[in-house]
Parts: C-alpha cells; structure tokens; sequence
C-alpha cells in the first residue's frame, strides 16, 4: 500500500504498511490526466520484492521491448531503468532491482522471444546456459543484389551474436507453420548466410523439451566458442524455475 504520508498510514487485516521516507528521483511518479502514477521505473522497483528474480527480469524485457526497427515505442530501456535504480539506495527492493537489470536488454519482439534469451543467456546460478552476449533483432543491412530477393533492405535477426556472426532465428507455430513460411524462412536463412552471418532455428517444440533445448544450447556454445560447463548445485532447480515461466503446453501451439 501506498501513502503519501505517515499521517495518511491505517491498519488493515492482515496486510502490512510500509512507510519510505527516502526521496525518489524527478519524475519517478507522473501526472496522467488527474492522477499520478507510478513511472514504468518506479514500478520496477516496487515489484522487485515481490516478484521472484526470474519474473524481475522478464518483467524488465517486456518493459524495455518494442516493435523492430521501432525503439521509440518501448515503454521504457535499460539505460533508464539502471540510471533510476542507481539513484534510489536504501529503498525496498533495490538490491534485487539491481541484479535484475544486469541480464535485462532492449529489444525484444515477444515474450517467447524474450524467455528463449533468458533460457541460453541468464549464468548458471540462475539456470540459463551462460551463453551471454546475445542481442535482440540485430539489425541486418542487404547488400545490393540481395535486397531485391527479399524485397527489403533490411532484415532482423531475432537473437544474434555480434562477434561469431550467428543469428538465432524463433520459429513459432503462429508465423512458420504454413510450407509457404517455412519456404520464406529459408530463402531468408541462405539470404543471411550470404552476407556471412550463420542461422541457427529454435522451434518452439525445442524450447519446451528440456532434452532438445539443452542440445540447441550446446550447439551455439561451440559455434560461438564457449564451453556450458555447469557446476553451481543451485542450476538445477533455478532452471525448472525458469521454465516454469513459459505459457502452459497446451497453448504451445499459439506461442510466439
């Protein structure tokens, strides 16, 4: 509960009241019409002790996503919600606050986007691979020749690795299920491939199995130079933990 003063404080059943007299940055609640609210930041900070550090970060990507090729439409980025989390020491939930930001990016197109980073980018002791360093919807400029065969002169990589120049494609039911999608999948797949960029697939059918998932995963460590080397007790039931985040199975087939 909120208030805006120690006066303001009453007793209720069963729930707790906190007072935080700390000061908060500018503009950490906004005026929307007659009423204040809190800033998409403020609001991170708030559900940071009461949201387990698995559903912190998702919320932190959902937060800091946008349309491709439109940044200016997330709600809010990285770089702000670090700068406001820096500025408010002392207040509950900062320390949570700030290992979450740590593995949150900009960029994501989808929540099933942004659980398939979490799976092969969050460390061992938070049950992802380790296999950090990806990017979201890396933005690919075509060459000439090839521009005309994609009718574009750019493409998205849905999740990329700058430096070995692999992109990792999201294949979900809802976009790539018709031969006709899976025909332009591939015409795209040999388009990057010509500009020196390797694609990788991850279906959703492999998200979901822990077996398939965990083979995808070794194979872009060994693409992209790494070793999963895992010895931290704690993976094990972190990672069931963050699977434990993806839509129930029998909506798998509507995942994207």
């Amino acid at each position: 509960m909120t208030v805006s003063s120690n006066g303001a404080r009453f007793s209720v059943n069963g729930k707790k009241v906190h007072s935080c007299e700390l000061p908060l940055p500018p503009r950490a609640v906004v005026k929307l019409g007659d009423k204040l609210v809190a800033s998409p930041e403020l609001m991170f900070l708030q559900l940071a002790s009461e949201l387990s550090i698995h559903r912190l970060i998702l919320l932190g990507l959902q937060l800091c996503s946008h349309p491709l090729g439109q940044p200016h439409r997330a709600i809010t980025s990285k770089q702000k919600l670090r700068t406001f989390v820096a500025r408010v020491p002392g207040h509950r939930g900062h320390r949570k606050a700030s290992r979450a930001v740590k593995y949150i990016e900009n960029g994501s197109a989808s929540i099933m986007e942004s659980l398939a980073y979490m799976i092969l980018t969050l460390p061992h002791a938070l049950g992802g691979y380790g296999l950090n360093g990806a990017v979201f919807n890396y933005e690919v400029k075509l060459k000439a020749e090839l521009k005309k065969r994609l009718g574009t002169h750019r493409c998205f990589a849905d999740l990329f690795y700058e430096k070995a120049r692999l992109a990792i494609e999201y294949d979900s039911f809802t976009h790539h299920s018709s031969p006709t999608e899976q025909g332009r999948d591939a015409i795209r797949s040999e388009v990057l491939r010509r500009q020196g960029i390797e694609v990788m697939h991850l279906s959703t059918i492999q998200l979901y199995d822990t077996d398939a998932c965990r083979d995808f995963a070794h194979n872009v460590a060994r693409y992209i130079g790494k070793r999963i080397d895992i010895r931290t007790k704690k993976f094990h039931a972190m990672h069931r933990a963050l699977r434990e985040l993806l839509p129930e199975s029998s909506s798998v087939t509507g995942a994207d």
